[in-house]
């Protein structure tokens, strides 16, 4: 079955993730485990905060809308045709496929653990490892910050909080514009590691934003590994840390040639009303498992 924004994984890393997840009962199609949170686990707050974002890469774009609840998050996928529902507590995933009318879910904590504790699969452990992903992070276990790799002259835009350590220079240049109904600041940051880059910032907090942007933040490395789809490219976590760490919010980061210009833009930030189906699985939505997506393996069974 394909899945739209999917990429593909080397062929040995997918036979590793088939089985590994062929063994948790959180992929099992059956209709013994409840997968629509309950209304009140919202503690039902009238409105809910939603975000939008605008991306440009992979030569395509990707519009993201987030909606946040106290305890759950949606994310809407809308030119990749799918949806989130996920629980920051416990980490579980469910995935609307709005191209067939599919759902599927998953736990991260499972997953973790089944592959921190394989044995049998060492080799896979390998190429997990080759491709940047290492045992602290399938362990939840955070690894050191990376260094400056010797650009000592690397700084946030303004002092406060933790040293940036993205070994990134950023120059102020005085211009501003509206982006987005806010009056944004310019800055150009240059690395030795790292493309240029060009960021428009809002000189405060913004709080939903931030609240969004980490959550995107949280979901993207289980998202990447095992639905097998990056929500945000790992580049825009590192030039949105190094400019919060000055105090201020990137709202446009652009980056790459003048002719294959990347893009991670705010759109808007609204409410929306409280309704029960915000975070429900649509009734005309039959369960499938990850096991069969393309990109997984070969289908081997399939939903209900």
């Amino acid at each position: 079955m394909r899945i739209p924004g999917c990429r593909p994984l080397p062929i040995r890393l997918a036979v590793f993730l088939a089985a590994t997840l062929a063994g948790s009962s959180a992929f099992a199609a059956d209709d013994t485990v409840s997968t629509t949170p309950p209304v009140a686990a919202l503690k039902n707050p009238a409105t809910l905060d939603v975000v939008t974002f605008d991306m440009f890469y992979d030569d395509s774009n990707h519009k993201m809308v987030v909606t946040l609840s106290p305890t759950l998050i949606r994310l809407d996928a809308i030119e990749d045709r799918y949806s989130i529902i996920y629980d920051p507590h416990s980490e579980n995933y469910i995935g609307l496929e709005h191209s067939n009318d599919t759902y599927w879910q998953f736990s991260w904590p499972e997953v973790k653990e089944k592959v921190a504790q394989s044995k049998r699969y060492e080799e896979h452990m390998r190429d997990l490892l080759s491709q940047g992903i290492g045992a602290d992070d399938l362990s939840g276990n955070s690894a050191p910050p990376p260094t400056n790799g010797g650009d000592a002259g690397a700084s946030a835009p303004a002092a406060g909080g933790d040293a940036d350590t993205s070994g990134y220079i950023w120059r102020q240049t005085g211009e501003h514009k509206e982006i987005a109904g806010l009056d944004c600041v310019h800055w150009t940051g240059e690395s030795a590691a790292n493309p240029e880059v060009d960021v428009w910032c809002y000189t405060g907090p913004l709080p939903a934003v931030r609240a969004a942007f980490e959550k995107i933040r949280a979901m993207n490395e289980p998202m990447a590994l095992v639905p097998v789809r990056t929500l945000v490219p790992e580049f825009v976590f590192t030039v949105y840390d190094s400019l919060v760490k000055g105090g201020s919010t990137p709202v446009l980061v652009t980056w790459g040639s003048a002719g294959d210009k990347n893009k991670f833009a705010l759109a808007k930030e609204t409410t929306r009303a409280n309704k029960p189906e915000v975070f429900s699985i649509p009734k005309l939505y039959n369960k499938t498992t990850l096991i069969t997506m393309d990109g997984i393996t070969q289908p081997i069974g399939g939903g209900n």
